[in-house]
């Protein structure tokens, strides 16, 4: 068969990909799960802040205020992602799921170059694109966008550094690292294994061409290695040290082992390999061990068949052979490390090798496996001969077979037959029919990459793992979120807007507040400051319950009412008897439809000046009978981050004993700015987190605040008229994790 151009194929690999997402490309649907519960309004802050000439590293709509610039899933320095995000004002869900879709197409387009690099057909490097694209869990975790960034990013680096290695250039190197760089930015678990198959991949090229390269290419070698390597480390340490310093301070600074282990897919995984829905993943009750999108490794039966019957040919290919190799042990190692407790060597990994502490899911190394398995698939299929019918004959009634049981298993407890999935062996029963009849190979190729889509869309991306309803515009629309956000937006000028608390609404109702610029107490993500993780309390996952502490008990509490919380949003019915303090109904009952009620509670303004001070002992917190009957208005309890603030603390105590006048507050996301007045020093107390980073200034002179009530910021303002401004200042976080750690945990 003539060979195509790279721009003939990368157009097949776009047909491809618009048939396998279409609804997803159109508008219909939008990704499931934490793409748009998590990282969407993340990723929607980043850009409305800055369209609006605000700095995203301050989020005060989740958590009571967040680190978003910290956060390594909030992708504020993924370069390809921001920039789409960016073209427009007011990105919607759709926009969103095309720059998921849009890398997975880039990385696609990378891996059918690499592949043709390698020595692979135009079919099998096709194929093999497409199995990289949309085989295993590349569809099945398509809701995980900074990993799929990550994996995008993947083929494009390997391309870059053969290209780079191949024929050396400082120019190339600096063009590798640049690749390198997109994925470094996203510090995911993914990330770290794929530093640790890039690095002996680049080591293994090297230490087998250095004896013939010569004193210059050795010396472009080198050149191009360091200043890509310079370029990649640029990009990524602002977001490596940022989220080192948040995770240092965070509720998970390491995970236990068996808080890993506990995630480690088991050994039935491997038969979604043969079967899609060998563990009822697709149809009936799942008895998988974690997740069903974790367990998803099916990568088709036309690809599955191909890679077997071109194996042989492929190794005595060298170049090929030496990259089954590589794909081979990279795949072994994967499997290893997804099935993780139920080896030994996950735990030895796990005591050895600096950073695996800091994750869960072993399953993420599927990732790789699914790379390994499309790059031996594209070897495969291009040493079969798609002009002999005879092989054709019987590779399509194997996989006309193969599809038919696959379908007929579609069923399971609950669940009757998907009869949609006959369209799988039906295709292929139809390209059996062509091919038998065909002499031209190019049309035999094209029925070929025809079947491998269908069985893809009857069972990677058939809706199961891969798209949803809107759950983004559903939120904007909701009647009970936009009588909150006109409730909000209806406050005093020179005041401060006060909180809401979502609870038991599921994860529709937490990182979505962003949408409608909903100033939260709750959210949704894995990373929590510790502090409010153990005051407040956090949930664990987007649906899971109310979570609860001694200092927050119910919605009612102290711990709301100090931060400012107005509103609490609760299914319709929810009985509020139990709270320490039940709201007197139907009075407090502002909102009700037939889903969402709303009470209005009783909380302190944002920002209030007491004119008790009680100084705690280091280490100290009131006890929580204490904390639930204070008034925040008149009495704050000072409770020192550590010695050095014990000591300004007891000074600032001594003479900061008068009452303070709030004339006008007014906030961005990363600076607030309070006049007072006053005729003798006295506590102005934020309800913001004294969260590192936060400075302080009186008339633009830093002042030191005090951590006040175990969580907030509290500082002591001299009499007189003067303007207290509060600023975040990302690299002062990473300062003060660093200098002084045990004050901010």
């Amino acid at each position: 068969m003539k060979s195509r151009s790279f721009a003939q194929l990368f157009g097949v690999l776009v047909l491809a990909w618009v048939a396998l997402n279409l609804p997803l490309l159109l508008g219909l649907r939008v990704l499931p799960g934490d793409a748009m519960n998590e990282f969407y309004p993340m990723v929607y802050f980043n850009v409305h802040s800055i369209r609006t000439g605000l700095a995203p590293w301050w989020n005060p709509l989740i958590f009571g205020g967040y680190p978003q610039i910290a956060d390594p899933q909030a992708m504020l320095f993924s370069p390809l992602l921001m920039a789409w995000m960016l073209l427009r004002t007011d990105p919607g869900t759709t926009w969103f799921v095309w720059a998921a879709l849009l890398h997975v197409l880039m990385g696609g387009g990378a891996f059918l170059a690499l592949m043709r690099r390698f020595g692979s057909t135009d079919f099998g490097a096709t194929l093999g694109a497409i199995v990289f694209m949309a085989g295993g869990v590349a569809a099945s975790r398509i809701q995980y966008v900074p990993i799929v960034l990550a994996y995008s990013f993947l083929p494009v680096t390997l391309l870059a550094l053969r290209w780079f290695l191949d024929r050396p250039a400082v120019w190339r190197g600096a063009i590798a690292g640049l690749a390198a760089g997109a994925i470094l930015v996203e510090p995911v678990q993914l990330t770290y294994l794929i530093g640790l198959m890039l690095v002996p991949y680049a080591a293994w090229v090297v230490a087998a061409r250095w004896p013939s390269w010569t004193p210059q290419l050795r010396y472009r070698v080198i050149a191009g290695a360091v200043l890509g390597g310079g370029i990649a480390t640029a990009m990524a340490l602002p977001q490596l040290l940022l989220s080192y310093a948040f995770v240092a301070v965070s509720n998970r600074p390491q995970l236990p082992l068996e808080s890993a282990t506990s995630m480690s897919v088991d050994w039935r995984t491997f038969l979604t390999l043969f079967d899609p829905n060998a563990l009822q993943s697709l149809r009936g009750k799942y008895t998988g061990a974690v997740d069903p999108i974790e367990t998803f490794l099916y990568i088709g039966a036309l690809p599955s068949l191909l890679f077997c019957m071109g194996l042989r040919k492929a190794w005595a290919v060298p170049i090929q052979r030496r990259h089954l190799i590589f794909f081979g042990a990279t795949s072994i190692a994967a499997i290893v490390y997804m099935v993780g407790g139920h080896t030994p060597i996950y735990g030895w990994l796990y005591h050895t090798l600096p950073g695996i502490k800091q994750f869960r899911r072993p399953s993420d190394s599927a990732y790789l496996l699914n790379l390994a398995l499309a790059a031996a698939v594209a070897f495969g299929a291009s040493h079969v001969d798609l002009a002999d019918r005879r092989r054709m004959t019987w590779l399509l009634a194997a996989a006309t077979c193969w599809l038919l049981l696959a379908s007929l298993a579609m069923r399971g407890t609950g669940e009757g037959w998907q009869a949609a999935s006959i369209v799988a062996p039906m295709a292929a029963a139809a390209a059996l029919w062509h091919a038998r009849r065909s002499t031209n190979t190019r049309h035999v190729a094209i029925a070929l990459l025809a079947v491998v889509v269908v069985d893809y869309r009857c069972f990677n991306l058939n809706g199961e793992f891969n798209q949803r309803g809107d759950a983004g515009k559903k939120f904007r629309e909701n009647a009970a979120v936009t009588f909150l956000a006109t409730r909000l937006r209806d406050i005093p000028p020179g005041e401060l807007p006060p909180r809401i608390e979502a609870t038991d609404l599921g994860a529709g109702w937490k990182n979505l507040v962003v949408l409608r610029d909903l100033p939260a107490t709750h959210g949704y993500g894995p990373l929590r400051w510790v502090i409010f993780d153990r005051l407040y309390g956090a949930y664990s996952d987007g649906d899971g319950p109310r979570p609860t502490t001694v200092y927050n008990p119910d919605p009612s509490g102290a711990m709301n009412r100090m931060l400012g919380v107005a509103y609490v949003a609760l299914p319709a019915g929810t009985s509020t008897l139990s709270w320490q303090h039940p709201p007197v109904l139907p009075a407090s009952r502002v909102y009700a439809d037939d889903k969402t009620e709303i009470i209005r509670t009783t909380s302190s303004p944002s920002v209030v000046a007491p004119t008790e001070a009680i100084v705690l002992p280091l280490g100290s917190l009131p006890s929580p009978a204490e904390f639930a009957s204070a008034d925040f208005g008149h009495t704050v309890f000072l409770t020192p981050r550590d010695q050095a603030d014990a000591d300004l603390v007891t000074q600032d105590a001594a003479t900061c004993t008068g009452q303070l006048t709030i004339r006008a507050s007014q906030a961005t996301n990363i600076r607030t700015d309070i006049k007072t007045s006053g005729s003798a020093p006295g506590w102005l107390v934020m309800s913001g987190q004294d969260f590192p980073g936060w400075v302080t200034r009186i008339d633009g002179q830093e002042v030191p605040h005090h951590r006040a009530n175990g969580l907030v910021r509290a500082v002591c303002v001299p009499a007189g008229e003067h303007t207290v401004t509060f600023t975040y200042q990302p690299s002062r976080m990473v300062s003060e994790v660093l200098g002084r750690p045990t004050a901010w945990r």
